[in-house]
């Protein structure tokens, strides 16, 4: 830089002049320090029954008095496998020696297997053309592979080794959870993460146009990644429960907000390049003009999170921190890291197409101002239009099922699934998921007996002494996680409520019943509250209250079409047979958080080009300037979360999908077209209760552009 422009420099340019080296370096010792924190989260994770129930529920007490009383309080869960051999007709004589072999065989590798139990006794079916044995499985959480998959894995080698003597015929399967778990194959993201990355990397190649620049904003996404990932290890020391949906979601949020957020300051910045002779300069305003949109986009999405906290699930709760902790990052990452990288690297960034001093363009036509034009000549019909048509996307609704079985998670025809469907057609229905009763010793004989008079169960059968309780184990004739199962539970607590007060039902059945009940609490809770702190920021950003009021509604009616097309996609499309019932609310609060973004975005240009123009010509000319950065920041967002669909777990895969139709339909066609249209047919009432003129000068504090036309000189003196 000469001399003339050293003094020709702003007070803001100068210290952005001499901050960048030093952020820079921060920043990548950060990250290099960090960086061994970040990678340890997946094995601090927390997928057990105890991480996704409300701490008062039944089956979290049995749960924690199961694990207290097998291997000491804190310590890893144990799932039970079922080993199944089953015949078309009555199993013969070497069949039962096979069974037998397969029974020594993973009696020998529980003494060489970490986590793997001792092999239970053989049961026979009723028809004869069956037998089952469980063995335990115990998770180790601090473990690069998880155990469940290793000894799970081991069992069904050795059992199926043992099978293959038995001659042409003989079936066999492993399932039960432990089995239900390895096949998730949860327990990974680092696919999830490079997918994630060559997603945004190009797309970020495709709007940049740049062998350099989408490098930038990359390197900003990385360091955020660092960054969320070593503070969601530090909060799981502190006693916050992360799963590995959580963990998962973690790395699809960064980046889709720390790309959304590169994306509108780097376009406002190569604006701004073309205004000012230093880059130094031009970043200054470019941060000016955009930090304060920015910071109410991240506020809004963090405080959506943070309602998370009143869930009575434990996952849903640890969520909301983990989910702010992303946003936080992936904010400071890219309004600090990010303009030091284009500092340093300067307008070379931008090759081939180097914007210069005096070549800045006030109007910036394309198809967004030719949208907006042909919006405004009838706003009120092309509203209705819009509405209506979401509003027909919202009746997918009403094919929407919950289906609590944890099988349903699994893509295709895993082991498990396999095994589970074998099991149901030759020992009761709830064989693969028996309920637990824990009662104290001097309920225990009126606890059984209240089990076995309970409609609905098949099988009773006592246990020993768990921890201070008698433990029985209760098997249902009808299936354990359907609408029927949930109704014996129900029923059983009730009748062991009068009988034997003192006695709890758990196990993996009450388990997703008690998931399924918090689930509806906390939607019913977290739904409105995510409504009002999303307006209260808003009405905080506009200082009005009509305009909050109308960004709020389309956004949720958004979410109702995005979520009402993916449901029927999910049904009809991809065959799975329902959603879990804490999956909407994660849709919700991904779609409304995240698509309150773009209205940020949108409605915050629009109020600064009202200031000098009148709400319809600042809704042309917002609708203009920010029709392109939005729909390109939807399409890496939508992008990012569809990185998840390549997870064998349908629930990730369900998240993925909802979320990257909802951002799509709300960049291209509620944020671009409904939004505009239905200011434009309100007018300066929007900004109720301030007028047009009034309500502009209330925003100077968040800064405004110069009037179309203004000279050069005029841009600087502002």
């Amino acid at each position: 830089m000469n001399q003339e422009n050293v003094e020709a420099q702003s007070r803001p340019g100068v210290v952005l002049r001499r901050l960048r080296w030093p952020v820079l370096v921060i920043w990548i010792l950060a990250i290099l320090a960090l960086d061994p924190l970040a990678s340890s989260l997946s094995k601090v994770t927390d997928d057990g029954a105890a991480a996704y129930l409300p701490p008062s529920a039944q089956s979290t007490h049995v749960a924690e008095l199961q694990q207290a009383a097998q291997h000491g309080p804190g310590q890893p869960e144990s799932d039970p496998a079922i080993v199944l051999f089953a015949r078309s007709g009555r199993l013969t004589a070497g069949d039962l020696v096979a069974v037998a072999a397969a029974r020594r065989a993973v009696d020998q590798l529980a003494t060489l297997t970490s986590g793997l139990g001792r092999a239970g006794p053989v049961q026979r079916s009723s028809d004869g053309q069956a037998a089952a044995f469980t063995v335990t499985v115990t998770a180790r959480q601090h473990s690069l592979t998880s155990t469940d998959t290793n000894a799970v894995k081991a069992v069904r080698r050795a059992v199926q080794a043992a099978a293959s003597r038995a001659g042409d015929g003989l079936q066999v399967a492993v399932t039960g959870q432990a089995a239900v778990t390895a096949d998730s194959g949860s327990g990974s993201q680092t696919g999830l993460l490079l997918t994630a990355l060559v997603i945004v990397a190009l797309i970020l190649l495709l709007v940049y146009r740049s062998p350099v620049l989408w490098l930038l904003p990359l390197f900003g996404a990385l360091g955020a990644v660092v960054i969320a990932e070593a503070a969601a290890h530090g909060l799981v020391k502190a006693g916050l429960t992360v799963s590995s949906l959580s963990s998962a979601v973690l790395i699809v949020l960064v980046f889709g907000a720390a790309s959304d957020y590169a994306l509108l300051l780097t376009h406002r910045y190569r604006q701004e390049l073309g205004h000012h002779a230093t880059t130094e300069d031009a970043m200054a305003v470019a941060l000016r003009r955009t930090l304060p949109t920015l910071v109410a986009s991240a506020a809004t999405v963090t405080g959506a999170m943070l309602c998370l906290l009143v869930a009575e699930s434990a996952s849903l709760h640890g969520l909301g921190p983990v989910g702010a902790v992303a946003v936080v990052s992936a904010l400071l990452a890219q309004t600090t890291f990010l303009p030091a990288l284009l500092l340093v690297v300067g307008r070379r960034a931008f090759w081939p197409r180097v914007p210069r001093p005096g070549e800045a363009r006030d109007e910036e036509p394309g198809l967004w101002s030719r949208i907006g034009a042909r919006v405004a000549r009838y706003p009120f019909r092309v509203a209705l239009c819009v509405a209506v048509v979401l509003g027909a996307a919202c009746v997918g609704l009403v094919a929407l099922r919950t289906d609590n079985n944890p099988l349903s998670d699994l893509k295709g025809h895993p082991g498990s699934v396999v095994g589970a469907q074998l099991l149901a057609e030759h020992f009761p229905a709830g064989t693969i998921a028996p309920l637990v009763v824990l009662s104290p010793p001097g309920q225990a004989a009126s606890a059984t007996a209240a089990a076995r008079a309970t409609s609905g169960v098949a099988t009773v059968v006592p246990g020993g002494p768990v921890n201070g309780y008698v433990e029985v184990s209760v098997t249902l004739s009808v299936p354990p996680y359907g609408p029927e199962g949930s109704a014996v539970i129900e029923h059983l607590r009730q009748r062991l409520g009068r009988v034997a007060p003192g006695a709890l039902v758990g196990g993996s059945p009450a388990v997703y019943y008690d998931i399924a009940q918090a689930a509806n609490r906390d939607t019913a809770v977290i739904i409105p509250l995510v409504l009002v702190v999303t307006c209260v920021v808003i009405a905080l950003l506009l200082q009005a209250v009509a305009a909050p009021l109308l960004l709020v509604a389309t956004t949720a009616l958004s979410f109702a079409a995005s979520f009402g097309l993916s449901n029927l996609l999910w049904r009809y499309g991809l065959g799975y047979s329902g959603v879990e019932p804490q999956i909407p609310l994660y849709i919700f609060i991904f779609l409304v958080a995240l698509g309150v973004d773009y209205n940020i975005f949108l409605s915050a240009r629009i109020r600064e080009e009202t200031r000098h123009s009148g709400t319809r010509t600042g809704a042309l000319r917002g609708l203009s300037a920010t029709g392109g950065v939005i729909t390109a920041a939807g399409v890496v967002l939508a992008g990012t979360f569809a990185a998840l669909t390549q997870l064998p777990s349908v629930a990730l895969t369900e998240v993925g999908t909802a979320v990257a139709i909802g951002v799509l339909l709300d960049t291209l066609v509620v944020r671009t077209v409904l939004v505009p249209a239905s200011l434009l047919a309100i007018g300066d009432r929007i900004w109720w209760p301030r007028r047009s003129a009034s309500a502009t000068s209330a925003f100077m504090a968040l800064g405004s552009a110069p009037p179309r036309g203004a000279s050069s000189a005029e841009s600087r003196a502002r």
